[in-house]
């Protein structure tokens, strides 16, 4: 069953085209036997904060061997644009900050979740302070 699988991860994968320095890496769990396999997306470029051109990995998708066709290949597109907004947002700065950067800690969010900017008059909750 598992080598079923994964030849249909592979053909799925190879008829997958993505923008030029950008792949679809097939992986499989090592932590958990017998091991979910899951599809990542890998590109080589220059790295926003340290300058210097190295691989970058996008989140994993655990993937179900029950999943169709279609599911996979959105699986894989999902995860493609989750990269390209992870880029940008890691890229975009204002005011020389990176203020939607992806990896503003959490808490550091809810510290300012109510200070909105919002036209109507809806969010007296959310008032700024």
């Amino acid at each position: 069953m598992a080598e079923e699988f994964i030849d249909r991860l592979n053909r799925i994968v190879d008829d997958i085209e993505l923008a030029e320095h950008f792949a679809v890496v097939i992986g499989k769990d090592p932590d958990n036997e017998p091991g979910r396999f899951y599809f990542q997306i890998q590109c080589w470029r220059k790295d926003v904060i340290t300058g210097e051109m190295g691989f970058g990995y996008g989140g994993k998708a655990y993937l179900s061997p029950h999943a169709s066709d279609s599911e996979l290949v959105q699986t894989v597109f999902g995860l493609y644009k989750g990269y390209w907004e992870h880029e940008a947002r890691e890229s975009f700065q204002w005011r020389g900050r990176r203020v939607f950067g992806p990896h503003i800690a959490t808490e550091a969010l809810w510290e300012v979740a109510r200070k909105v900017d919002v036209r109507s008059a809806k969010h007296l909750e959310d008032a700024r302070s």
